[in-house]
């Protein structure tokens, strides 16, 4: 019965490729991708058996430590591990459940990641036969097995036991902006982590790992090391330590296999009637609290919601706010040199907060036929794009705040953030004040499309160089701020902040005054510019 789900995701795999140029594309990349990540883990664990200190039972440690810990966190941020032998395509088959839990076991050994993680764990037992000869060879086989199978079942019980919940929007919602927080963290992370191994010795590395070797995400790898040094009971117990975790896993996968198959996501209790009617139910509670029902609240309550729930604009979203963390931290690391002051904190977070001009240029392109309603409904333009821009407004500009005061701590500038909050307020205004006049000069239609962290427009670097030249004008617009965050001395730098605000509110007025105008005047051939290719 294993061999059958074996052959049965080989056919699959097979059929899946057949015909579609881009899914073997990813096919071929995920290979290659597998093969680089393989021969790097495998050369760590080879390098630990070379190094006879115990520098390299810190890097045998750390790698396996590594390796288990993105079998845990990967699937679950990838909302699953086997699109081919999904346990939900199994609900209707009368399949034992140790029958089932067993076939899929199989299976999933004989993917590209289970195998790439076989071939870096078989530098482990070549590390052993180099520290313990024919013993340590063995015990680093019996380690790369038993870690496998941690790894593999480690990641299928846990995204079971998740499963329901990972059929939820809002947790894939949250998954994406996780993964996208942290793939924009590896370069400042990289540059402290640069930093503190300049300076730091061996010792703390090695009091982790002495701890790590104790818990089953390392105890299996550093079990060869045991037989080198003498001690083989405690080797043994180690990997019985590692196969007892298999074991729990195995029977807690068992029993979340159903929840698996059968789950599907929550839909919440059902709340009870709201104040106002079916019209007030429609709109966030802090809306119902603050503005009253009419064209601009819907129009704001809308925006809000599509801002998370449209795949192609959370993409942008994340943009916005990943952007708002990374370039300042970057800008701001990169300028501190020799106990310098680094670049100024206003000026960097005004560049966080012109980044978003980039999606901004096309706010229409979003939207289909479906701004044919407004068009029915004879919404004014001015009306139209001011709610626009205060939605986009009350979702970024508290994240950018609260991100701004972290990055003023961290980088030892508390002092500027007051005339960073002018700067942040002029560009960011600026930003919108730009993009909703291009958005209606020149849109053009967006692509569909389901991926939270990334779009392909597919229409070539003229809309690019648009999208830049937005970013462009919208620090034009805040250049007086920014000159005067910079050049303005002591006390009257602390101006900057009304200034600033007002300067960016102002833009925005003005924008939409005039953007209104063509908006009420074009709107239909909007509609067709952003329906036809």
């Amino acid at each position: 019965m294993a061999l059958s789900f074996v052959r049965l995701k080989l056919r699959l795999i097979r059929n899946g490729l057949r015909g579609r140029a881009a899914r073997t594309a990813f096919f071929v990349i995920g290979i290659v991708v597998g093969v680089g990540l393989a021969i790097a883990g495998f050369f760590a664990f080879l390098g630990s058996g070379a190094v006879k200190t115990d520098a390299g039972l810190v890097i045998a440690t750390f790698t396996g430590s590594a390796l288990v810990f993105g079998w845990l966190v990967l699937p679950v941020l990838l909302f699953g591990v086997d699109e081919t032998l999904d346990p939900a395509r199994f609900a209707l088959f009368p399949l034992p459940r140790r029958t089932l839990a067993t076939g899929m076991l199989a299976a999933a050994c004989v993917g590209v990641p289970a195998v790439a993680t076989m071939v870096a764990l078989l530098g482990l037992a070549v590390a052993g036969a180099m520290r313990a000869g024919v013993g340590g060879a063995l015990v680093g086989l019996a380690g790369a097995v038993l870690g496998l199978l941690l790894c593999v079942v480690l990641s299928r019980a846990v995204t079971s036991a998740l499963a329901s919940m990972l059929r939820s929007r809002r947790v894939r919602d949250l998954t994406a902006v996780i993964l996208a927080l942290l793939s924009a963290s590896i370069g400042p992370l990289n540059l402290v982590l640069n930093s503190t191994l300049t300076h730091a010795s061996l010792a703390p590395a090695l009091r982790v790992a002495r701890i790590l070797d104790w818990t089953p995400m390392a105890a299996g790898f550093v079990a060869p090391y045991d037989i080198a040094a003498g001690r083989p009971l405690l080797a043994l117990a180690r990997l019985a330590m590692v196969a007892a975790t298999v074991a729990l896993l195995l029977w807690w996968w068992s029993h979340t296999l159903e929840s698996a198959m059968l789950g599907g996501s929550s839909s919440g209790q059902g709340g009870g009637a709201v104040r106002g009617g079916a019209v007030a139910a429609l709109l966030p509670r802090l809306l119902r609290a603050v503005a009253p029902a009419g064209r601009f609240t819907a129009i704001v309550a809308r925006e809000l919601r599509y801002w998370w729930r449209d795949p192609r604009r959370r993409s942008g979203l994340i943009s916005i706010l990943v952007g708002g963390g990374v370039v300042p931290v970057a800008l701001t690391l990169a300028g501190a040199k020799h106990g310098g002051t680094g670049f100024p904190l206003p000026l960097s977070l005004a560049f966080s907060c012109a980044v978003g001009a980039a999606i901004l240029a096309n706010q229409f392109g979003f939207e289909g036929y479906a701004y044919c309603v407004h068009l029915l409904a004879g919404v004014p333009g001015r009306t139209d794009l001011r709610a626009r821009a205060t939605a986009l407004t009350v979702i970024v500009a508290p994240v950018l705040l609260v991100l701004a005061v972290v990055v003023g701590l961290f980088a030892g500038a508390g002092g500027e953030l007051v005339p960073a909050v002018g700067t942040m307020g002029a560009a960011l205004g600026g930003s919108l004040a730009c993009a909703t006049l291009v958005s209606v000069i020149a849109p053009y239609p967006a692509p569909e499309g389901r991926n939270a962290l990334a779009s392909n427009s597919g229409s070539g670097s003229a809309k690019g160089f648009l999208a830049f030249g937005v970013m462009i004008g919208s620090l034009v617009v805040a250049s007086p701020l920014l000159i005067a965050a910079v050049l303005l001395p002591g006390g009257w730098r602390l101006l900057v902040a009304p200034a600033g605000v007002a300067w960016g509110l102002g833009a925005v007025l003005l924008a939409t005054y005039i953007g209104g105008d063509l908006l009420d005047r074009r709107g239909p051939e909007l509609v067709v510019a952003v329906t036809t290719g």
